[in-house]
């Protein structure tokens, strides 16, 4: 009887023993799928991310280049109806800015272009329609020449803008009133004059061109300051009309351009990953 149960005590000893030596190997085996499955991510970072990433925030400010056009409507040269000129609007602007160097001596550059021109009348001194105005991201590709241990980077290339097109029509042009003039002397009303319609005009979204120049700056190797110059090609189409009320709806009139090439000056503070 003793000697039974020696050889039980033994075979479940034998037993937990195995299924321990098996519950080790099954968690070994998942730890190191893990290892495999997970990524580095400390090396991830050392290779794709340190001293190749930036995120900063900056000041722009744009000046229209090509504001002027003929005073004849009547041959459809102007830009819309009788706008001929567009004068800068632009105050600075704070623009974000992503850059990300993926080879040595060239970055992408993503950060936003705004741009905004006041419409002038030939028919009526000093009037104006309102404020057409441009806001979207920027790509560039850029060649870089480091100089000065890599402190001083100057850097030159191109890419692509997307405007977002808006307008914002001054009240009483929008209201229906002859001038700004007539509508002060009518005490400045906020209802429409006795046409069942306000005036409008639409700025179409458009694709631009641009090239860029400039110079960074890092008195830190975490640190960047940058100066840039940047010249914008881009004309989004525009509708002057009539807007109803429901269900008429808006009214196109005539159909029309905005050139709206600019140049622009920023300077941005990065954080050099």
């Amino acid at each position: 009887m003793t000697a039974m149960k020696t050889d039980t005590s033994s075979t479940k000893r034998a037993i937990l023993r195995c299924a321990i030596s098996r519950a080790v190997a099954v968690a070994s085996a998942a730890l190191a799928l893990d290892a495999v499955a997970e990524p580095d991510f400390a090396s991830f970072r050392e290779t794709w991310i340190t001293d190749r990433l930036s995120i900063g925030i900056g000041v722009a400010s744009s000046t229209l280049t090509d504001s002027e056009r003929p005073k004849d409507v009547a041959g459809r040269r102007t830009f819309v109806g009788y706008v001929w000129k567009l004068e800068d609007a632009e105050r600075a602007a704070f623009v974000p800015e992503l850059k990300y160097w993926p080879i040595d001596n060239l970055r992408l550059t993503l950060t936003a272009d705004h741009v905004s021109g006041r419409t002038r009348n030939y028919n009526l001194a000093k009037h104006s329609d309102g404020v057409a105005e441009l806001y979207g991201p920027e790509l560039l590709v850029e060649g870089l020449l480091p100089l000065f241990d890599n402190k001083l980077l100057l850097h030159a290339g191109g890419g692509v803008v997307y405007g977002f097109g808006d307008f914002s029509e001054v009240t009483w042009w929008k209201l229906g009133y002859a001038s700004e003039d007539s509508w002060n002397t009518l005490g400045r009303p906020t209802v429409k004059t006795r046409q069942d319609h306000y005036r409008r005009i639409f700025v179409d979204d458009a694709f631009g061109w641009a090239v860029s120049a400039g110079c960074a700056w890092r008195p830190t190797p975490r640190f960047e300051l940058d100066l840039s110059l940047r010249h914008v090609w881009i004309e989004p189409e525009c509708q002057f009309g009539y807007e109803y009320s429901a269900p008429r709806g808006f009214e196109k009139h005539q159909d029309g351009e905005f050139t709206m090439n600019h140049l622009s000056v920023a300077i941005t503070g990065s954080y050099v990953f």
